[in-house]
C-alpha cells in the first residue's frame, strides 16, 4: 500500500501501490463507511481518505497507465509519502 497527498494538504490517501499515479482510474477522495444505527440511519460520520474507485469496486484487473496523466497529477501536486 502507497500514501498520497497533494501539496499543501495535510490529507493523506491510501492507494494500491506507487504506480497509480500513472492509472486512468485514479480517484482520490473521501470514502464514508456506511453500517446499521440503532436510530436507523445508514451514516455514521466516518470517512477514510483513499481512492474511491478502489473502495467501491476494487481495482481493475488491467491498469491503464498513461504518462500524460502523471504529468499532469505531478503538476497539480500529487505525491508519494510512503
Amino acid at each position: 500500500m502507497s500514501v498520497f497527498r497533494k501539496k499543501g494538504e495535510r490529507t493523506r490517501y491510501d492507494f494500491r501501490d506507487r504506480k497509480c499515479l500513472w492509472a486512468t482510474c485514479w480517484a482520490p477522495g473521501l470514502f464514508q463507511h456506511r453500517g446499521a444505527t440503532l436510530a436507523g440511519s445508514r451514516a455514521t460520520g466516518s470517512y477514510t481518505p483513499c481512492c474511491v474507485n478502489r473502495a467501491n469496486h476494487g481495482c481493475p484487473k488491467q491498469v491503464i497507465h498513461d504518462q500524460a496523466a502523471y504529468l499532469q497529477r505531478r503538476a497539480e501536486g500529487w505525491r508519494v509519502t510512503s
